[in-house]
Order: structure tokens, then C-alpha cells, then sequence
């Protein structure tokens, strides 16, 4: 099944190609310094870069449906996995216990509000388009043109609200017939979903990204056409900006694009295509190669949170419009001339480094109930701090979130405590 009609897939490329054509003429006309046979090659350089470095339409579609599926999936499981955790722990508490399937019912009542607190731009502008049509037109849309495309949207977020809604009402009425020693238990649960489904974005993004470089036709895009496309755009964005250079919006923004063109410069899709995985020398370069390129960039986005001075800020404008210059121009000796080369670090390395704390957490929560000395209550309320600890390290919840839910399960697991 087609995720839409063949003449309207066309009409979203042809709108494509217009926006990005636009895009390069706004990214061009803000980098004024450069003279005129500079202009014409980066606009040259960087429309064909947009245009081979781009995702079809069709494979955005399927893409962002398949990652929206995945992610549901794989919160809906850690809201049971945590779920399980906490009724684990609570069925300890006395005779009068609430029902198993109240705590990770709290957990996805708690996920599916807070992605909708986390999405409430997505889904505004889908109820906004809907509305437009009007609910005859919605049907009639949806029952003649029977394409994933056209109701895929709509459907995951009627789904989400109704799932939200009918789970919290549950989990209202049978937490508040809960005994009084299982609520902060509840409680914990609902803030572990809180905070899972506040990163849904990221999640999503994350799958979406992945799908997309697993997919791209190797052939088509160069190696640094993405590098290219997102510099060009921060370059100009930093040169648009000018006017309000010390307010934090504006070094936000510039940073936010930096922090694009970084991601692409990190990424070495076009080796690990051209090599087999049997081949580390060749990976090895290559990825000594992308981490200067990356920590070249990265230095101006280190150097735009320092500036004091418009003089400052002009100095690093020019540095990223000399890189653009270098990259359109394919002269790499000279955008490499200032760079310090980086040490490749293997992605098991890189693994290891992002979830060590975890790793420590989840030791010490299999080791403390063990020793000698540690009574089972204790030991058993260690383990779930411990274990719900080393969850929340792998989320991208901030410290605030994540103090928040330390403290009501210390608070439910050690009552007098602070007493």
C-alpha cells in the first residue's frame, strides 16, 4: 500500500524543491562578505548538495510512521518494566495491597499525558488541519483516499488521548481506594512515565534517523553534503542574527544549527558503505578525520557561548563563512588548517562511556541486598532506588525531573527517614 497518491507525492516534491531552492538563495544572499564567484559557488555547491543529501518524501513518510510505532512500543514496555518493578517492591508493604496492573497502568497514563505535554505543537497543528477540512471532508478523505498518509496522523493522536485520558481515570479511581503506603509507590511510577514520555521527541527522532541512514541510497549523497548543508545554514543564520548578537536566543539558535552541522560531520555513513566491517584501519581514518572536522566545529559553538564583544561575534561569523568557502570549494587542506586532530573512539567505547553510570547503578542493586547484614526490606528498597536511578540516567529528562522522582522514592521507600 502506498503511504500516498502518486500525483499528490509529486506535489510535496515539487514543493520540496521550491522551499530548498529558496532556502539556498536566503543562505547565500545572508553571507554578504563573500564576493560574487564565491556566491555562485556556494550556491552552486550547497543546491546540490540539499538536493542529493535529501530523504524522498515517501521514505520521510514511512520513517516517521515507523519510528512513532517503535517508540510506543518500546515506552509502552519500559512503563511495564517499571510497573513490574514497583508492584514488585509494594507487595511487601502489608495484607491490603492494590492491584498489580495499578502500577504500570500509573507508569502509561503518566507517558501518554506527558508526550502529549511534550507534542502539543504536532498535534495542534493536526487538529488545526483537520478543523480546516471540516468533519465531512475528514471522513470522505479518509474513507476514499484509504492511504496511511492521510489518516496515519490523526489516528495516533486520537489514540494517544484516548489512551491517555481512559488510563488516568483508572488510575485515579483505583489509586485513591489504594492502601496509604502503596500511594508514593504509585506516585514513583507515574513520575517514571512523566519523565519517559517528556523525551519522546528525542526518541522518535532517534529511530527516524537511524531508519533514514539505514535506508539512504549510498550512491546518491557525497560524504560531507550533509556537513556542508547544515554550516551553510548556521553561517548564515549566525550572519542573519547580527543585529541581537548578546541575547541568548540568538546564541541558542546559532548553536541548535551548529549542533546539526556537528552531528553531520560526526557521521561516517559513507565509509562504513564503501567497507566491511572486518576493515578497522579504513574506519579508523575516517573516523579520525570526522572528529577533527567535528571538534572544528564544535570549537565556534564553544566560542559563541564566550563572546563579550560584537568584534567577538563577527570573528566567529567569519571563521564559519571561510569553512563554507573551503567545503564548497572542496579545498579540505585549508578547512582542516586550524583543527586538532581527534583520537578515534569505537562505538562500544562510546557505549560504554553513555551508560556507565547505569552499569555501576545496576551492580550495586544486584550486590547491596546480598551482603551480609542487609535485611530484605532494606535491601529490597535499595534495589528499586537503585534500579529506578540508573533508568532515569539513560533518559533525557533534566536534573529537576530526575530529583523528583529520587525523592518520592526515597521518600516511599525509607518513610522515616527524614523524621
Amino acid at each position: 500500500m502506498r503511504i500516498l497518491d502518486e500525483s499528490e507525492l509529486l506535489r510535496l516534491e515539487a514543493t520540496w524543491l521550491r522551499d530548498i531552492a529558496s532556502h539556498t538563495r536566503w543562505c547565500v544572499a545572508e553571507l554578504r562578505d563573500l564576493d560574487d564567484d564565491a556566491r555562485r559557488t556556494v550556491r552552486s555547491a550547497m543546491l546540490s548538495a540539499c538536493i542529493r543529501h535529501r530523504c524522498p518524501i515517501s521514505l520521510q513518510f514511512v520513517t516517521n510512521y515507523a519510528a512513532m510505532v517503535v517508540t510506543a512500543v518500546g515506552m509502552t514496555a519500559s512503563c511495564a518494566a517499571a510497573g513490574a518493578v514497583a508492584e514488585a517492591f509494594a507487595g511487601g508493604a502489608g495484607p491490603a495491597r492494590a492491584p498489580w496492573w495499578l502500577f504500570p497502568l500509573a507508569a502509561f497514563a503518566a507517558a501518554c499525558l506527558s508526550s502529549l505535554a511534550a507534542g502539543r505543537q504536532d498535534v495542534r497543528a493536526i487538529v488545526a488541519f483537520f478543523r480546516r477540512l471540516g468533519v465531512r471532508a475528514t471522513v470522505s478523505r479518509i474513507v476514499r483516499l484509504a492511504r496511511p498518509g492521510h489518516w496515519f496522523p490523526f489516528a495516533v493522536s486520537l489514540a494517544l488521548v484516548v489512551a491517555g485520558v481512559a488510563a488516568a481515570s483508572v488510575t485515579g479511581a483505583a489509586a485513591a481506594s489504594a492502601p496509604a503506603g502503596q500511594r508514593p509507590v504509585i506516585a514513583a511510577a507515574a513520575l517514571f512515565g512523566a519523565v519517559l514520555g517528556l523525551g519522546v521527541l528525542r526518541w522518535i527522532r532517534l529511530v527516524q534517523n537511524f531508519l533514514r541512514s539505514r535506508y539512504r541510497k549510498p550512491y546518491r549523497a557525497r560524504p560531507l553534503d550533509g556537513v556542508l548543508v547544515e554550516l551553510a545554514h548556521a553561517a548564515a543564520l549566525c550572519q542573519a542574527l547580527r543585529p541581537s548578537w548578546w541575547t541568548p536566543r540568538t546564541v541558542r539558535r546559532v548553536r541548535l544549527s551548529l549542533g546539526r552541522a556537528i552531528g553531520a560531520a560526526d557521521d561516517i555513513w559513507a565509509v562504513r558503505h564503501r567497507t566491511s566491517f572486518t576493515e578497522l584501519a579504513a574506519r579508523r581514518e575516517a573516523r579520525r578525520f570526522h572528529s577533527a572536522l567535528a571538534e572544528l566545529v564544535r570549537r565556534h559553538d564553544r566560542a559563541l557561548t564566550q563572546v563579550r564583544t560584537a568584534s567577538e561575534y563577527d570573528a566567529v561569523a567569519a571563521s564559519l563563512r571561510a569553512g563554507v568557502l573551503a567545503l564548497a570549494e572542496g579545498d579540505l587542506t585549508a578547512l582542516l588548517e586550524h583543527s586538532a586532530p581527534e583520537p578515534p573512539v569505537s562505538r562500544v567505547i562510546r557505549f560504554l562511556r553513555r551508560t556507565a553510570t547505569s552499569l555501576v547503578l545496576v551492580a550495586f542493586a544486584l550486590v547491596i541486598p546480598l551482603l551480609p547484614g542487609v535485611d530484605s526490606g532494606t535491601g529490597a528498597g535499595v534495589r528499586v532506588l537503585l534500579l529506578m536511578t540508573a533508568a532515569l540516567s539513560l533518559s533525557p529528562a533534566g536534573d529537576a525531573a530526575s530529583t523528583s522522582v529520587r525523592s518520592a522514592l526515597e521518600r516511599s521507600l525509607f518513610p522515616g527517614r527524614g523524621q
